[in-house]
């Protein structure tokens, strides 16, 4: 697909920094998700979004190009906090928390279940030292303004359950990421769902 295509479908123009392109990706994908539209090339339109976005963060490798001489004000960095060994708080309402958590599902498993209604996100998740497990991720947004995401995990094939604590930490690194890009910290990895998770 060319950069020209990608652009197109997600609706950018030349020249989108890599938030604004998957910021773009997340609300296209929430739309047309085979979990979420009965369309029957839901799927084909699903994989065509993730092409897209791949094909225009691979044109911004490092977001280094020249930027204009007057840049636009840089949004205060959303809170990513962990509030227990299972949940995670995120200072967004519900509905861009989910667009998130879709968005870093890709990148950790593939999404097996979508329940936007409920705020239910379930995704497949391969680990190196532990089984491939479900990871369920329930929504609850609160009065405060910000948005839990309670973590449950289960291994599909038994063995033992990868530590619920060490799932939710990867969970709250990647979306950290998410919403950070295009500036990662060097003290912070890119989070990887092939990190081995001690047994526990």
């Amino acid at each position: 697909m060319d950069p020209e295509r990608a652009r197109s479908l997600l609706g950018l123009v030349p020249g989108a920094d890599r938030a604004t392109i998957r910021a773009a990706y997340r609300r296209r994908v929430a739309r047309v998700h085979p979990d979420v539209s009965p369309s029957p090339d839901a799927t084909d339109r699903t994989l065509e979004l993730r092409i897209a976005l791949e094909v225009l963060l691979d044109a911004r490798p490092d977001d280094a190009s020249p930027e204009p001489a007057v840049q636009a004000p840089v949004p205060p960095p959303v809170l990513v906090e962990r509030r227990s060994a299972d949940t995670i708080g995120v200072a967004l309402p519900p509905d861009e928390v989910l667009l998130v958590l879709i968005d870093v599902a890709h990148d950790l498993g593939e999404v097996a279940y979508l329940d936007p209604a409920n705020g239910l996100v379930e995704v497949v998740v391969e680990f190196l030292e532990a089984p491939t497990s479900s990871v369920l991720l329930h929504l609850q947004g609160r009065a405060t303004g910000v948005t839990e995401v309670v973590c449950t995990v289960e291994p599909l094939s038994g063995g033992i359950r990868p530590p619920t604590e060490a799932v939710t930490e990867l969970l709250r690194r990647t979306i950290v990421a998410a919403l950070a890009e295009p500036v990662r910290s060097a003290a912070e990895p890119e989070p990887s769902a092939a990190e081995p998770v001690p047994p526990g």
